[in-house]
């Protein structure tokens, strides 16, 4: 997709693709934030991209081998012999949301612990998940190295 420059002016006020990243991982050294923008430098414009910020808490009470196993479950759900994260475990490219949102329902089937239970559920729950497995931030390439990005803090939430 080629956009003229009255399109890229319309996306001026995005943030740079760096902006969005440092804004997301916030707390990420220079090297980490340089290898995400090298992966998301060949994403196409419009395709969604999920990046997941993990949850402490979340890893305190499972730990880092089964966090890795749910992320690696995001990066291949549907795919045969391929990943959708080139190996970052953090972020993951999608062709359209249908596949994104899929892919969510697929992951919370297999590991349900990954997904909070909802705070007005909590207490009706016998043994309830309080912590989500990270930050879930829909992030969408809109021109050049220009995004538009959001947290979607529901992505966790258990249906």
């Amino acid at each position: 997709m080629n956009l003229s420059g009255e399109e890229m002016s319309e996306y001026s006020d995005c943030p740079s693709t760096r902006e969005a990243l440092e804004s997301i991982f916030s707390k990420a050294p220079n090297e980490q934030i340089l290898k995400y923008e090298r992966q998301l430098a060949d994403i196409k414009l419009l395709d969604p991209v999920l990046i997941i910020v993990p949850n402490q808490n979340w890893i305190h009470q499972y730990g880092w081998n089964v966090y890795h196993t749910v992320m690696d479950s995001f990066a291949t759900d549907g795919l045969q012999n391929e990943r959708r994260d080139e190996n970052s475990r953090a972020i993951f490219h999608f062709a359209s949301n249908t596949e994104l949102y899929t892919v969510r329902r697929n992951v919370e089937n297999r590991f349900p612990n990954a997904f909070m239970d909802q705070p007005s559920l909590q207490a009706l729950t016998p043994n309830p998940r309080l912590y989500p497995i990270g930050t879930a931030w829909i992030l969408t390439n809109v021109a050049k190295r220009k995004s538009e990005f959001g947290e979607d803090d529901k992505f966790f939430n258990s249906n």
